[in-house]
């Protein structure tokens, strides 16, 4: 339901190249949080605070070769700087819970490419003991392009290890969403696939409370923006956005 109202908030932009589109929504969510923090917050205190810390600054590099004096110094732009954060507790908590949906919302979108139609992709079932015989079924619109020769086997946990087994099928269908069928040990488990021309791909690791599975993992290719990944990204465009943002409202 949430996802539903950011997409018709954001969802426009799902259709722009990735790097244009991060770019947006962080500028917009850089706005959000300059301006609760100019409204939410009497500026006139904060830039006093501010040039307080300024001062106390100046004073600590005089002051390098005087510890006593120096720890002195420290101790009040200690209290000073708590006080300014005290102060902008609130337009953070204020901002908080719609900054973290939004996050959701792009990595639910801009983590991973999609799968795309007629394009192969794999699908791993990750299993917690080695099963003989595996089997996938595929529904309608998607074909099974290769399975598993054998299982593959990999150490994980890092106080109490343990093996699992892989068995990894490439797969290709047309554009839809699909539910396909795991089997293995007596055991089966359903898939939800999605293979779309837009921005929008199926959760790639599910877990299973199951004897036989782990997790069923989805081989989409994580997105790149200029060799980053989307949270960086994110975060680049962003610490541009709220400084200039910053200097524009005359915000401290």
């Amino acid at each position: 339901m949430l996802n539903a109202f950011l997409d018709s908030i954001f969802g426009f932009v799902l259709n722009w190249h990735p790097a244009i589109a991060i770019a947006l929504v962080s500028v917009v969510v850089s706005a959000i949080i300059t301006v609760s923090y100019k409204f939410l917050t009497d500026q006139r205190e904060m830039k006093r605070l501010k040039e307080q810390l300024a001062e106390f600054q100046k004073k600590m590099k005089g002051l390098r070769d005087n510890p006593e004096k120096l720890l002195a110094v420290q101790r009040e732009a200690m209290a000073v700087n708590m006080e300014y954060m005290r102060k902008s507790m609130r337009p953070t908590l204020f901002t908080f819970l719609p900054i973290i949906l939004i996050f959701g919302w792009m990595s639910a979108h801009f983590a991973y490419e999609p799968l795309g139609p007629n394009s192969d992709f794999t699908l791993t079932a990750i299993l917690n003991n080695y099963e003989e015989n595996i089997s996938i079924v595929v529904p309608e619109g998607m074909q099974v392009k290769k399975e598993p020769a054998s299982l593959e086997s990999r150490e994980v946990g890092f106080f109490r290890k343990h093996t699992e087994y892989l068995a990894t099928f490439v797969l290709s269908g047309e554009e839809g969403k699909y539910l396909v069928t795991v089997q293995a040990g007596g055991e089966e488990i359903d898939r939800e696939v999605l293979i779309s021309k837009e921005r929008f791909y199926a959760p790639i690791a599910q877990k299973y409370d199951s004897e036989v599975f782990s997790s069923v993992e989805l081989g989409n290719a994580p997105l790149r923006v200029f060799g980053l990944g989307w949270i960086w990204a994110y975060l680049i465009v962003a610490i541009a956005a709220s400084q200039l943002l910053r200097k524009f409202l005359n915000v401290y």
